[in-house]
């Protein structure tokens, strides 16, 4: 008997882990014995995924763990030793025999930013440690506002420090997690290549568009000043550093840098054969966690 390829996604209890465990298992559940590898593995339970411990923050661990696996995702957790953590897991696969390694990494790995620096000393290594390898860079994530939910449902409004008219490229999670699991599944198919997984570009006045029309009453886009979307953030429990990483993607967006408002939007299509969901698409899915009922 012929045993199915092995396949782990380690850092698995966040949206990204979570979202391509799922589409691993629609989409491949018959090509691959799926696991999920994180710190406390009772965190996970999802039919067709065994679920085990696996912590980046222990090298030696991690690389007993991961003999006998053939491909890997690296879901880089939100922690301010990201890089020491990524490098533990880099480091890790190549001593346990990984065939092939798929590297969450940002938009921003190649500037001089917060998540920049955290991020590029990651593809770098992954690039040089001498094993197949795919990067896929992130942007931000629609499914972030669900932060705004109750002043949309109590206010008809939301609050972002960024001009309105601004135009970037966030993602669904069920985008990235559905491109993830298609590279899982057939990384020669990607072997060597960094994807940037985004959607089509819009602006907060399209956004406060989508929801009017699911609403069927206008909303609007507030802007405030950077520093009270700062406090607000940390009042949300959001470690300062990660705080000034994500304002530094505002400003991104407000200076119409091409980081964050990227061009070339095929990359998901060309993974998936899928178009990327758009923020039109993404409320309309969404509209019952922002107070419509269906009538």
């Amino acid at each position: 008997m012929i045993s199915l390829p092995k396949a782990i996604v380690v850092g698995a209890t966040g949206y990204i882990g979570q979202s391509t465990l799922s589409s691993l298992v629609s989409r491949h559940g018959d090509k691959l014995q799926i696991f999920a590898g994180s710190r406390d593995p009772s965190k996970v339970s999802m039919e067709g995924v065994e679920s085990i411990k696996a912590d980046m923050g222990d090298k030696d661990q991690l690389t007993n763990v991961l003999k006998g696996f053939d491909h890997v995702f690296l879901v880089i957790p939100g922690h301010h030793e990201r890089t020491k953590l990524g490098l533990n897991g880099l480091e890790a696969a190549k001593a346990a025999g990984v065939k092939h390694v798929l590297l969450l990494s940002v938009l921003t790995a190649e500037t001089d930013t917060i998540f920049g620096r955290q991020f590029k000393p990651l593809e770098d290594r992954a690039k040089e440690i001498g094993i197949g390898y795919t990067i896929i860079r992130l942007p931000l994530f629609m499914d972030n506002y669900y932060a705004h939910a109750q002043s949309i449902i109590d206010q008809d409004t939301f609050y972002v420090p960024h001009a309105a008219d601004k135009k970037h490229t966030p993602v669904s999670v069920a985008d990235a997690g559905k491109a993830a699991a298609d590279i899982l599944a057939s990384p020669e198919k990607h072997t060597g290549q960094t994807y940037k997984l985004v959607s089509p570009s819009f602006s907060m006045n399209d956004v406060a568009a989508a929801f009017s029309w699911a609403r069927r009453f206008p909303v609007k886009m507030t802007q405030v000043p950077y520093e009270a979307a700062k406090k607000a953030f940390m009042g949300m429990g959001f470690p300062e550093w990660q705080v000034d990483g994500i304002m530094e993607l505002y400003k991104l967006v407000d200076e119409e840098s091409s980081v964050t408002n990227e061009k070339k939007t095929g990359d998901i299509e060309h993974i998936t054969g899928e178009k990327p969901m758009t923020i039109d698409q993404w409320v309309n899915m969404n509209k019952a966690g922002f107070g419509v009922m269906e009538c």
